[in-house]
Parts: structure tokens; sequence; C-alpha cells
């Protein structure tokens, strides 16, 4: 039996690694061997199928469960899968898992002659293979794709081309299922797995359905109010009001100019930064200094 392929080692993470910390460093080297960035890399290529594969696995406590068992011990209960029944499954050298019968009209009591496909069934990760396999994509898209959304196509390890309905406002991480567009197999096809990355955006930070962005003013606009036309991050001009008094950190909230969603739009949350100004003329300061007396 070949040995259990290391997940942890593929993703570069240690075996105590949290489920947040496993799908960064998915997310990381999924979008380095991407083959939209590595145009005929057949390493690359295959670098992006066992990042997929180790993160379908350890992405998933259960199944990370079962493949921490399988590498401990292998051929033990814990490394198998055992139906209660007389009959167990072990990992074939393909990824594929094998049953065999303990009972002696079948066996006559050697497991490992239940390798054999007369006497098994082929299973994929624990379950019977009536179609083909799953397969795991990654797409990333812009900041601005993941708001507006669209039609994207991807390419499949058969050649085939998918196209993709993106959802309107997308988050980094979202996954969705295709059924049927996996793999062929005896029976039918497997179901196609489409994880989003979103790339970051200069101005605009995203949480959940809002947006937050910094604009800077003077010192004196803080003091006396003042207005500022502003982009959102769909492209469309807002009016800000920022009113007397503002205070530098301050966050002034303009409704449903967030991420717009099937459940509604977010909000736009604009963080006021203040500058002191530099360089004042002797006149200027007399003038700051005659206001200040005046407040006194």
């Amino acid at each position: 039996m070949a040995a259990v392929k290391d997940y942890y080692k593929i993703l570069g993470v240690g075996e105590d690694a949290t489920t947040p910390a496993i799908k960064k460093a998915y997310r990381d080297l999924a979008r380095k061997f991407h083959p939209d960035r590595n145009p005929g890399d057949t390493s690359a290529e295959e670098h992006f199928k066992e990042v997929q594969e180790a993160n379908d696995i350890l992405s998933d406590p259960q199944k990370r469960k079962e493949y921490d068992q399988r590498r401990k011990s292998p051929f033990s209960t814990e490394g198998g899968f055992d139906t209660g029944a007389g009959s167990r499954f072990y990992e074939r050298p393909d990824g594929t898992f094998v049953r065999f019968e303990t009972s002696d009209d079948i066996g006559g009591g050697d497991p490992l002659g239940g390798f054999s496909d007369l006497f098994g069934r082929v299973f994929n990760g624990g379950r019977t293979v009536s179609r083909g396999r799953d397969i795991n994509t990654v797409i990333a898209l812009s900041f601005e794709e993941a708001l507006k959304g669209g039609r994207h196509e991807v390419v499949l390890p058969s050649g085939e081309h998918v196209r993709i309905n993106v959802p309107k406002g997308v988050h980094d991480g979202f996954r969705i299922r295709l059924r049927g567009r996996g793999q062929s197999g005896p029976t039918g096809r497997g179901d196609l797995y489409v994880t989003f990355h979103v790339e970051s955006s200069g101005r605009f930070e995203r949480r959940g359905s809002d947006i937050h962005v910094a604009e800077t003013i003077d010192a004196f606009e803080a003091m006396l109010g003042t207005t500022r036309e502003l982009q959102n991050a769909y492209g469309s001009k807002i009016k800000l009001t920022i009113p007397p008094g503002t205070q530098p950190g301050e966050k002034l909230r303009v409704r449903e100019q967030g991420v717009e969603t099937k459940e509604g739009k977010g909000d736009m949350y604009v963080e006021v930064r203040v500058t002191v100004p530099k360089g004042l003329t002797a006149a200027q300061k007399r003038r700051l200094m005659e206001l200040m007396s005046d407040d006194s």
C-alpha cells in the first residue's frame, strides 16, 4: 500500500493548524499555481491539483479526522472504514478505496487478498462510486469583478470549458457547487466545486456587506465643516457632508452605498482623517492667535 500523501506538507502548515490557517494557505497557493497565471506550465498545474486535494480534505473536519487516523495507522481499524459487518475499506495507491470481506467464503481469512478487483468494490472517500470524482477549482476575481458579478469561464482537466455565473457581491472564499460538471464515471458525473478568491482593493475595505474607506480633510475643514464628492466601490459619485467639529477618526455612515447582494445593500463608512497645515505665514498665525484669544 502506498504511503498516504502529506497534505499538511503540501499546504505548508503544521498538523495543529487551525481551519482559518489552512484556508489562508490554500488561497495563497491556489493563487500562485492557478493555470490562468501559469499557462502551459504542467508542473504548476499538478501543484494546483494537489493543493485543491489537500484543501478538500483538511478544510473538512470529518475528512481531516479520518485522514489523520489513516496517517497514524493505515492498516488499523482507525485507518480504514469499517462497516461493522465484516467489511473493511482501505486506500489504493490512486486514492480510491477498496472493500474486502473478512469471512472465509470470500477472502479465505486473508485480508490482503481483498485488494483484488475480483472480490472488491471501489470506493471513493468511503462512499460507493456511482459517478465520477468531484473537481475543485479556484476563480480569481478583482475586487470590482466580485462586486458586480457576471460570467466567468473555467477549463476543466478534461479540456471542457464551463461558464460560471458569478453571484453579485461574492466574497473571498465563497464556494458554489455545480452538479454533474465533474469527472465522468461509470454511471454519471461528479460535481464541480468553485471557490472564489477575491483580490483586495487599494482604497476600499470590505467587512461583510459594508464598505469602509478613508477621506482626508484639513483641520480648518474639520472645524468649520465641508462637503466632499466621493466615488463608491461601484464607481458612482456620492456627495458627503462633513459636519462642523468632526473629530479625527470619526466615521460617517452613508446608507446603502456598500456591497449589493441578493439579500440587499450594505452601507459605506467614511473614516475622516484630519491633517494639520504646515508652514503658516506670520499673518495666518496672528489670525489664529486672535481667534484663540476670542474663545478665551
